[in-house]
């Protein structure tokens, strides 16, 4: 009975990882080209000049230039390593040291960039004047780069401790104590699971709370433009929808952090892949949310497309006139036909 128990165990291994395989496959060269993209067009966008000085348009820019580099770079690296057991970072421990640091900022940055947008607004919607005034686009430039610098130190020691394991096949881990290595995945744990929804939801509604205060309701139209009160929507739909693609990663992540016997079966590493799916969705979905809940950038996004069609058009407009014009005997036509 025992050994029958273990086949059949193997088995349910062998096919979900059969299937985690394929789905690799198939959705990260989709989620690539959209990744890619979407974010291609809110850089574009976002760097008009109606958006492109407001305050929570610069953190939207910083999330789209990192969820552009983590779509297109870092998905490929997962592809590689998910779909055709190919790990970039098992090749050389140099690779594995880059790797490993590059990813581990980018995928932090994204979610900081929000919470530091969330902040923004409940600063623009304050009562106190001294608090709106810290919304400002020379605050946020100065909170991108104070963001970066942070998570650009406080990784370091990835650099120094990340290397590959022989007696693991070479695979590219962190090799540290044991004490070390549970303080880390529990500080890990909180400043990406617990700490940004927690600041995002906070905030959230100290914005909502500001803007249902009678002053900001009855000054509401003089003092704040139409375009920040959609940049306001677009966060919040981005909030929302952050929590929901990452919740889940986020709880499998715990699992696997806890002494459990869970989180050794089959079971759970394909729920987990699953889980990581939807975590990589929160990376390629924001222009889908900023084009459906502002108007402004659907604007702003129409006039950029059609200023590129109508230079596309010229420029294919005008090398066949040039053509026409040099055609043999044209010349000769048209100044018989002056005479």
């Amino acid at each position: 009975m025992r050994t029958h128990a273990c086949v059949n165990r193997n088995r349910m291994s062998s096919s979900l990882s059969e299937i985690s395989t394929q789905l690799s496959k198939i959705l990260y060269p989709i989620m690539i080209v959209i990744g890619v993209l979407g974010n291609s067009l809110n850089i574009a966008t976002l760097t008009r000049p109606s958006l492109y000085f407001h305050a929570c348009s610069r953190y939207f820019l910083a999330l789209a230039g990192n969820n552009l580099f983590y779509s297109s770079i870092l998905f490929t690296f997962q592809l590689l390593s998910n779909g055709y057991q190919m790990n970039p970072s098992n090749t050389s421990r140099n690779a594995c040291k880059i790797i490993s640091y590059i990813s581990t900022i980018s995928a932090f940055l994204s979610p900081y960039f929000i919470v530091c947008a969330s902040i923004d607004r409940y600063c623009s919607s304050s009562l106190r004047a001294s608090v709106r005034r810290l919304s400002n686009v020379r605050t946020a430039k100065a909170m991108i780069c104070f963001i970066i610098l942070i998570f650009t130190l406080f990784f370091i020691h990835i650099l120094v401790l990340s290397d590959l394991r022989a007696d693991r096949e070479h695979t590219c881990i962190t090799q540290a104590n044991s004490v070390y290595s549970q303080i880390y995945i529990i500080v890990q744990v909180c400043c990406f699971a617990i700490v940004p929804p927690c600041l995002m939801i906070l905030f959230g509604f100290l914005s909502i709370k500001n803007s249902l205060g009678t002053h900001v309701v009855r000054v509401a139209a003089s003092r704040y433009k139409r375009t920040e009160r959609q940049l306001t929507r677009m966060l919040s739909i981005q909030i929302g929808m952050h929590i929901l693609f990452t919740l889940p990663t986020s709880v499998t992540y715990l699992i696997s952090t806890l002494p459990n016997t869970i989180r050794t079966t089959p079971t759970y590493s394909f729920v987990a892949t699953i889980a990581q799916f939807l975590f990589d969705c929160s990376y390629i979905t924001s222009f889908f949310l900023y084009f459906l809940t502002g108007r402004i950038y659907r604007k702003e996004l129409i006039r950029l497309l059609r200023k590129i069609w109508k230079h596309s058009s010229a420029n294919q407009v005008m090398p066949s006139q040039e053509l026409k014009s040099h055609v043999p005997g044209r010349t000769t036509l048209n100044a018989q036909t002056i005479v």
